[in-house]
């Protein structure tokens, strides 16, 4: 009999979905997971030249230093900046989406299948967000316990994804894969199986 991790750890590169059309960055997104039901998310984003900076992008002014958010639980975070994680049970069509602002605002979404159900009052602990910026780069740490909502002791399958926002209203749209035309976070393909 196999026994599962008791802790997974991965950094990856976010990529966008339209190369001509996106901001010039460096985005990544890193995850622990322990077993238990503790998940870590940390996102990363920095000018690609070095003598970039992020003045173009729609991000909260934060004096640089640690800031832990205290934010709210609040629906279509993902019209402005925001970063998420699509977390699926594996070797099922169900999945939820977590949203997080730069502010700390966040929601869980449960979907019984591919965007079907969307429904935001799935039962959760807020999460612990602390969010770190200067003018050169952005991180963003996330603590999500998913318990009592994650109904396995496995590990999820994991879709890590980020919208970011110029401050002329653009959107663009990252993720670890892409794997149609058009930018689809739900789109299970582009998950992590661990």
């Amino acid at each position: 009999m196999s026994r599962h991790p008791v802790m997974v750890r991965q950094v990856c590169p976010l990529l966008p979905q339209d190369h001509q059309e996106s901001p010039d960055l460096l985005l990544s997104a890193e995850f622990v997971w322990r077993e238990g039901g503790i998940l870590e998310l940390s996102y990363n984003l920095r000018p690609a030249q070095r003598d970039g900076d992020l003045l173009a992008i729609s991000l909260p002014s934060i004096q640089p230093s640690c800031v832990p958010m205290q934010g709210d639980r609040r629906d279509e975070l993902w019209k402005h900046s925001c970063f998420e994680a699509f977390i699926g049970v594996p070797g099922s069509q169900h999945y939820w989406e977590f949203n997080v602002s730069p502010l700390g605002h966040w929601n869980l979404y449960s979907f019984e299948r591919y965007r079907q159900g969307g429904s935001g009052l799935v039962e959760a602990l807020p999460p612990s967000v602390t969010v770190r910026q200067t003018r050169r780069d952005c991180r963003c740490d996330v603590v999500l316990d998913l318990l009592p909502w994650w109904p396995i002791e496995g590990m999820p399958e994991l879709g890590l994804t980020m919208v970011v926002e110029e401050i002329n209203g653009r959107l663009s749209y990252w993720a670890l894969s892409h794997p149609g035309d058009a930018a689809d976070f739900h789109d299970r393909r582009s998950f992590l199986i661990c």
